[in-house]
C-alpha cells in the first residue's frame, strides 16, 4: 500500500530544494572562507546545484542496479571531490592556486553533500511516495 503524498514529481523537487538551500549555505561559507563577502551565494549554490545534476544523474542511471549498495556511496567521493573543485575554480581560486585550501574545501563540500543527502532523500520520499507492506 502506497505512504506518503506519492508524486514523484514533488519528491524531485522537495529533494532539489532542500540540496539546493543547503548549497546556498555552503556557498556563503565558502564566499566567508575564501574572504568574498559579497559574492552571489544564490547563484553560486544553484551552480552547485546544476552540477551536482550534471555529474549525478549519468552516474545514478549508469549504476542503479547498485544504487543503494556502499559501493554506490563510495563511488560519489571522488564524483563530488571533482564537483566542488569545478565549483571553486569557477568562483573562488579559478586556477587553484592553493591546492591544499581548495582540496579541504573540496573534501569539506563532500561531507556536506553526504549530509544533505539524508534530509533529501527523507523529503523524495515522504512526498514523492513510497510502498510499505
Amino acid at each position: 500500500m502506497p505512504a506518503g503524498i506519492d508524486s514523484p514529481e514533488l519528491g524531485g523537487l522537495a529533494f532539489g530544494v532542500i540540496k539546493l538551500s543547503g548549497y546556498c549555505f555552503a556557498a556563503y561559507m565558502m564566499s566567508r572562507h575564501y574572504r568574498k563577502p559579497n559574492s552571489h551565494w544564490f547563484v553560486i549554490g544553484l551552480t552547485r546545484t546544476l552540477i551536482g545534476v550534471a555529474f549525478g544523474y549519468p552516474y545514478y542511471n549508469w549504476i542503479t542496479s547498485s544504487s543503494h549498495s556502499v559501493w554506490f556511496m563510495a563511488g560519489l567521493i571522488p564524483i563530488r571531490m571533482v564537483e566542488w573543485l569545478l565549483l571553486i575554480s569557477m568562483f573562488y581560486d579559478r586556477r587553484l592556486q592553493n591546492r591544499l585550501q581548495a582540496f579541504s574545501v573540496a573534501a569539506a563540500g563532500t561531507a556536506w553533500s553526504f549530509v544533505l543527502d539524508l534530509p533529501a532523500t527523507i523529503g523524495f520520499i515522504l512526498v514523492g511516495g513510497f510502498w510499505i507492506c
